[in-house]
């Protein structure tokens, strides 16, 4: 037990001298945390002004996202955007899609007095950047669908019109044919109006 006491005798002097822990505020690896940070430092003063402008307005931009997305949460308003407003066509099946979503949007309004002036003043706002290539045929489509209306509807009214067709003069005859019935041109009503008196 002499040896374990050792330590405590006056003249015991250890055999290696201890050093002192370097005092360190930080965590393991931290350090290299800060290298990195000094070469981002050095490589953003070495930014030109074009470039120092397009990363303020990055962050800005990112800023006013956050800013978004915390006011979109604050009133409750959901990112479960589908439909229309979800859609971003690009390939011909995306607008097919698209044209399908906008049609099933826009045919229930069809029997409003307003329908035709609105799809006329969608049409001339939306073709105003189109090609004249482009615009002739659209243009051409509907010339060749206002046509094939004009034809259905002529058909349909020789179909009326055979049923319809009165003997010795049409729509006059017709009418005058309706007053008859109701005795005014045969007296009938004229003689109610003489016994009255």
């Amino acid at each position: 037990m002499a040896e374990a006491d050792s330590w405590d005798a006056d003249s015991f002097e250890p055999e290696e001298p201890i050093k002192k822990a370097a005092i360190h505020d930080k965590w393991e690896g931290e350090d290299e945390d800060d290298d990195v940070k000094l070469e981002q430092s050095s490589e953003d003063t070495a930014l030109t002004p074009e470039e120092e402008l397009a990363e303020k307005l990055r962050v800005k931009k990112l800023q006013e996202d956050s800013d978004l997305e915390l006011a979109k949460e604050a009133f409750g308003v959901s990112n479960n955007v589908t439909g229309i407003d979800a859609m971003s066509p690009s390939s011909k099946d995306d607008f097919t899609e698209f044209e399908r979503l906008l049609k099933d949007k826009i045919l229930p309004y069809e029997k409003s007095i307003h329908y035709s002036t609105f799809l006329e003043s969608l049409f001339r706002d939306l073709c105003l950047s189109l090609e004249v290539e482009d615009l002739k045929k659209i243009s051409n489509s509907l010339t060749v669908l206002l046509s094939e209306k004009q034809r259905q509807e002529k058909q349909n009214k020789g179909k009326k019109k055979k049923k319809g067709v009165l003997p010795g003069g049409g729509l006059k005859a017709k009418m005058k044919d309706d007053l008859a019935d109701y005795g005014e041109f045969d007296g009938g009503y004229v003689q109610d109006y003489e016994d009255f008196m």
